[in-house]
């Protein structure tokens, strides 16, 4: 099972853990586990890998750089990750078997090292030219910053990678680089290379407010192909709602959505979407913002995250499509309260919840049940 826990910051202790008994969640009210590659169109899926790296090396040991990335596997088929040295190639197998709408852990190639995404089941990562096996395989300049997103998307002799830069230098204008956060407002990155069917575009708007809403980085753009517009939203979350070009007061039918972001003021979170309008998917990742890191980050922030890590394991555990699970992923975190969720800075270990804590965390999520319109029969109600 790929278990879907966030880092919202470099200093965060990912608990594996915890992804265990955060099924007693999803299952106390009588649910089955479910595959996590479970989704209907117009759902969003945040399915975040947390398993441990393959530890099988093609040479011999190395040292991480200060360079991280993630892949989120948008193609047809699976794929494994490497690590490779640069001069003298020597390539570390990282995760294998990345799934379709699978997303990976963060893994760190060696100092001036790259980053390799290779079909699965491929033998040769030292290939050095002709290596059709080859996906993405990519080096970071300074100026591009230590995290990276990296959106595998195509297929067949079409497929490719974006590369996202969650902390760049800023400045350079490239579409690689996302937005600053905005200690006044929530931000939304939306990346659309992996969405068909939308060759002119799409208008954004967001449940609740009224019109088409513009980016706040780029002048008269239009969500699709390898732009990324950031959005702003108030409060703690927004239900993004994606709408035909030619809608421009966005008072249409939404041909996507609502996916709902959460964090608030100070963060960032990337909505990356794919499928085609009218059968749309989006894959949900907080970026990593060190400034929110360790004791400065405020209850907002740390909320946000447990919202995140909650409904994540609610849509991997029980099958709740992943906006309803945002949902009721707020009752739970509220009614368990932060003070319990969180050891300092840190996520519990949800093995360690007392008996009490378990039954206030099923209570809330069955009365979430109805106001967030999960199906019953996914808990046995």
């Amino acid at each position: 099972m790929k278990a879907s826990l966030m880092r919202a910051s470099t200093q965060q202790v990912v608990r594996v853990a915890a992804v265990a008994s955060l099924a007693i969640l999803a299952i106390a009210c009588g649910g089955s586990e479910k595959s996590d590659d479970a989704g209907t169109a117009n759902t969003a899926t945040d399915t975040v890998a947390d398993s441990t790296p393959d530890d099988t090396v093609v040479g011999g040991d190395f040292t991480a750089g200060g360079v991280q990335y993630r892949a989120v596997n948008l193609l047809n088929e699976p794929v494994d990750l490497y690590v490779r040295t640069q001069g003298l190639v020597e390539a570390f197998l990282v995760e294998a078997g990345l799934a379709p709408g699978e997303v990976s852990d963060f893994h760190a190639p060696p100092v001036d090292g790259t980053f390799l995404v290779v079909e699965a089941g491929a033998d040769d990562a030292t290939c050095v030219a002709t290596c059709p096996h080859f996906i993405a395989n990519l080096t970071a300049f300074p100026t591009d910053g230590p995290n990276h997103t990296v959106v595998l998307h195509g297929g067949g002799d079409q497929r490719g990678s974006f590369d996202l830069w969650e902390s760049a230098d800023g400045g350079s204008g490239n579409a690689n680089e996302m937005a600053a956060a905005d200690p006044a407002t929530g931000l939304v990155v939306v990346t659309a290379i992996a969405l068909t069917d939308a060759d002119f575009g799409l208008q954004l708007g967001i449940e609740g407010v009224a019109g088409c809403q513009l980016p706040t980085n780029l002048s008269n753009v239009l969500v699709g192909g390898n732009q990324t517009p950031a959005f702003a939203y108030s409060g703690n979350e927004a239900s993004i709602l994606l709408y035909e070009n030619q809608d421009r007061e966005c008072t249409g039918e939404p041909v996507g959505g609502p996916f709902t972001v959460a964090g608030g003021a100070g963060t960032r979170n990337h909505l990356i979407l794919h499928g085609s309008p009218g059968a749309m998917q989006a894959v949900i990742l907080p970026m990593i913002d060190e400034g929110t890191a360790g004791g400065d980050r405020s209850d907002e922030e740390r909320r946000a995250e447990a919202i995140v890590f909650v409904s994540d394991s609610l849509t991997a555990e029980a099958g709740i499509p992943s906006d309803q699970a945002t949902c009721a992923a707020g009752y739970v975190v509220d009614a368990l309260g932060l003070d319990v969720i969180f050891n300092g800075d840190d996520l519990v270990d949800f093995d360690g919840l007392p008996t009490a804590a378990q039954d206030i965390a099923s209570n809330a999520l069955a009365l979430a049940v109805t106001p967030c319109g999960i199906d019953p029969a996914l808990l046995g109600l």
